[in-house]
């Protein structure tokens, strides 16, 4: 038995503790791999006729964040959102970085920019608070973690394309619950429901960086329409711009760091950030 399925039946071992709306009459079982990311795997629970049930388990394989106790940023984030329907329910939680959860499904079609937007409207409207997102302390421990070259090479591209007056800019704007990391994979239904996972990088934070990193590569009325949705406010042009170049240089250098087949060169994106 590997470390990962003792782990995780350990945690399952601990059912009985589980806040289900309806309790289980016999212990689950470990079941399949569904899906893994750069830092955790989520794996199926199936019932002793091994039938799936209607909960999963996470497991965190490595930290991809840094902070005093990112896990539990994340937990207490997921939990807040949870309560509001944006986020599967959590059944158990243990100090392991296991968590038990609702099942949720990937959506069959592509989410809308509308309703993307509105889902990070809502996330926005969370009245909790977290710590903030300190992104000039993000990009640095990225940078920290590559050679030297390559390092310096980032380095003059931030400089050329002005990330520390973007970053400015994000810092001077008012800061909202976030969640910071809605990319297509971390978008699934509950049901109807559009809802988000992995809260790992959820922080107090300016509403344009979460847009820029939820907006992604979708075609630009598609971001207008994501945009509009989320601020029906006031959409301030000035920080959509610096959110999106703060955001594709979080991105890449993310990307560089865990992801290197992923990651664009410092001149690939210095291309890019020229036509932000």
């Amino acid at each position: 038995m590997d470390q990962t399925t003792e782990r995780l039946n350990r945690a399952i071992d601990r059912w009985r503790d589980w806040t289900l709306d309806e309790p289980l009459a016999h212990p689950p079982k470990l079941g399949a791999l569904l899906a893994e990311g750069s830092g955790h795997a989520i794996y199926e629970l199936t019932n002793r006729d091994e039938q799936p049930l209607s909960i999963v388990a996470r497991i965190r394989r490595q930290e991809t964040r840094s902070g005093d106790d990112p896990l539990e940023q994340e937990l207490a984030a997921w939990q807040f959102a949870s309560r509001e329907g944006l986020a599967p329910k959590c059944v158990s939680i243990d100090d392991a970085g296991i968590t038990i959860c609702r099942r949720v499904s990937a959506p069959a079609q592509p989410v809308s920019a509308e309703a993307l937007g509105t889902l990070c409207g809502r996330i926005h409207a969370l009245s909790e608070t977290l710590p903030r997102l300190d992104l000039r302390r993000a990009i640095d421990n990225h940078l920290a973690a590559l050679p030297l070259a390559q390092k310096s090479e980032w380095q003059r591209v931030m400089g050329v394309h002005h990330v520390s007056e973007a970053l400015l800019l994000l810092e001077g704007d008012t800061h909202y619950f976030c969640h910071n990391d809605l990319t297509e994979g971390n978008l699934m239904l509950h049901g109807d429901r559009l809802v988000a996972i992995d809260w790992e990088y959820a922080a107090m934070g300016s509403r344009y960086f979460d847009l820029a990193i939820a907006a992604g590569s979708r075609p630009a009325q598609e971001q207008r329409d994501m945009y509009r949705a989320a601020l029906t406010d006031h959409v301030d042009d000035t920080l959509v711009r610096a959110g999106q170049r703060a955001a594709s240089l979080v991105t890449a250098l993310w990307q560089t760091r865990f992801a290197p087949t992923q990651a664009p060169c410092p001149e690939i994106w210095e291309t890019r950030a020229g036509k932000l």
